[in-house]
């Protein structure tokens, strides 16, 4: 079996010279909950978070004979100025580790933190850890919209459109995942008069409870 872990960076490849005895990866669903009246609460699944990788490894201040990278030896001083840079300008790199086994990883990584320790004794040497995010590029633009229990992103619209002119009381009809202070953002464009619409709807006893197919006044 040949166990290995490379980085490709600047248009070079580069294959750690100590194999970490681990790789942690990770990856959460992200869970959005709602008080629905007569139903009690329920959970309803957003999105996948990015997968994340986490490792220590050894990088040789000099090239020892049980390195894994004979003839294309860099030392541990290399390696971390490498990391720091491509986190520093924040550029993605690839990250790839093969067991021939299972599946191979290859994905574009961020570097999200970068620690390196140095013990006494082994001066040269160091042992870095890393922890690394799978780097998506956004396509299009996005706004965070906040709620009173998660950010949900939407696509950023038209200002005519998040934000109508309102000229008299109209209605709005509560669907499934809407919030209070999100329909404020649609109607007024600022969530934080979601009170506008508590105070204009005596039957809303709690802002943080609103129920699918409930009719609300939108006051102007």
């Amino acid at each position: 079996m040949s166990y290995s872990i490379y980085f490709k960076y600047g248009g070079k490849k580069y294959k750690l010279p100590v194999n970490p005895e681990e790789i942690k990866r990770s990856r959460e669903l992200n869970i959005e909950t709602y008080q629905v009246i007569g139903v009690g609460q329920v959970s309803v699944p957003s999105y996948c978070s990015l997968e994340t990788f986490n490792f220590e490894a050894e990088f040789p201040g000099q090239e020892y004979h049980y390195v894994e990278t004979s003839g294309r030896f860099h030392d541990a001083d290399f390696y971390e100025k490498m990391f720091r840079k491509a986190q520093k300008k924040k550029t993605p790199i690839r990250f790839i580790a093969s067991n021939e086994i299972s599946d191979d990883i290859s994905c574009k990584v961020l570097i999200k933190s970068v620690e390196s320790v140095e013990k006494a004794g082994e001066e040269g040497d160091k042992y870095i850890t890393l922890t690394l995010m799978e780097y998506k590029a956004p396509g299009k633009r996005y706004i965070a919209v906040p709620t009173a229990t998660v950010t949900i992103k939407q696509e950023e619209t038209p200002t005519a459109q998040t934000n109508p002119a309102i000229t008299e009381n109209k209605t709005y009809t509560v669907k499934k995942g809407d919030t209070l202070w999100g329909i404020a953002k649609t109607f007024y464009g600022n969530g934080a008069l979601f009170t506008k619409i508590a105070a204009a709807n005596p039957g809303i006893k709690n802002p943080n409870v609103i129920s699918i197919g409930q009719v609300l006044v939108i006051p102007a």
